[in-house]
């Protein structure tokens, strides 16, 4: 503060010219100590906001050295002290102080600049996303996708269906297509077995198939729209066929707890997941989907206790983010 320099400086001189111009008697002398320890504090309480920050704590401690150094260097302590605090301020700016040179701005491609064997991590999904890349080198990475899980690569094809290059989008149709197919026609082989069935548990058997092939047209992405309306509720009537059969069947009822996700009916969904876990399904695996439908019912305290339970277990490697923000793994 200006006016705590200025009254410090002037109790100062006042100490000076007491020293200065009278003898040496007591009095005089406590004159000048008290004069003397005045300016002295001011100095200490008008110097302490200058010190840089990481040398202010502990306050108490700063103010107490600042007064000693000033009381028992009465001249030289205040030029010692404003120089030190100079130092602090200047020094590790001047430290601090970098020249950065200009680069050009990098040039980002999606896909291989270069001939190579093999595809790594996202690779596959940059070059196909990239209707700049070359034809070729897309195509070959759409090859690569039909090895992959089609609840995978169900979304990536679905999307190549309106790419601008033919190959790359008839390519992608046929993947798609022979997925499809290849579930369709165990359906239709199942649905035929099952016309010929006496037997109750070979016709639950045969129920809980269709029922899990139907499922697996909605989780792979291979239907959409009303198609995957149709596939959601044919997969829940031969489910419920099979559990009219057998209704301790808890793989069952965890299907249609995720299918009942799947389709947005969380109250059925919240039914199914609870017989699941009163029938034996294990709690580790249900998990992840009560969580779920806590968040979709803006639960999120009980989504955080869900995952604090999946703490020290191995779990599935794809929930590691979920787990990381909703609590300590």
């Amino acid at each position: 503060m200006p006016s705590q320099w200025i009254s410090a400086v002037g109790f100062e001189a006042g100490s000076l010219v007491v020293l200065l111009s009278s003898t040496a008697d007591p009095v005089v002398l406590a004159a000048y100590f008290a004069l003397h320890a005045a300016g002295s504090a001011l100095l200490a309480l008008a110097i302490a906001p200058l010190v840089p920050r990481r040398y202010s704590e502990p306050r108490r401690a700063l103010l107490a050295f600042l007064f000693a150094f000033n009381f028992l260097a009465p001249v030289a302590g205040l030029v010692c002290v404003a120089g030190g605090v100079a130092f602090g301020v200047l020094l590790p700016r001047l430290g601090a102080a970098k020249s950065f040179g200009r680069v050009g701005t990098p040039r980002f491609t999606t896909y291989r600049n270069r001939e190579g064997t093999g595809f790594r991590g996202g690779q596959v999904r940059a070059q196909l996303a990239d209707d700049r890349a070359p034809v070729a080198t897309r195509l070959q990475a759409l090859t690569a996708v039909q090895n992959t899980p089609a609840r995978l690569s169900g979304r990536l094809l679905r999307d190549l269906l309106a790419d601008p290059i033919d190959d790359v989008r008839l390519l992608a149709y046929g993947l798609l297509d022979g997925m499809e197919k290849a579930i369709s026609s165990k359906i239709l082989a199942a649905r035929q077995s099952l016309e010929g069935l006496d037997d109750p548990e070979q016709r639950r058997v045969v129920n809980k198939q269709i029922a899990e092939y139907y499922w697996e047209l909605v989780y792979q992405n291979l239907v959409t729209g009303d198609m995957q309306k149709f596939a959601a509720g044919e997969a829940r009537r031969f489910a419920d066929a099979a559990l009219a059969i057998e209704g301790n069947d808890a793989g069952l009822w965890f299907l249609l707890g995720r299918l009942a996700l799947a389709t947005h009916d969380l109250d059925a969904a919240q039914m199914a997941l609870a017989r699941a876990a009163e029938q034996g399904f294990a709690r580790e695996r249900l998990m992840p989907y009560l969580a779920e439908l806590a968040f979709q019912r803006r639960r999120h305290s009980e989504v955080k206790g869900l995952f604090a339970e999946l703490r020290g277990k191995a779990g599935v490697p794809a929930l590691g983010p979920l787990r990381r923000y909703w609590g300590p793994v």
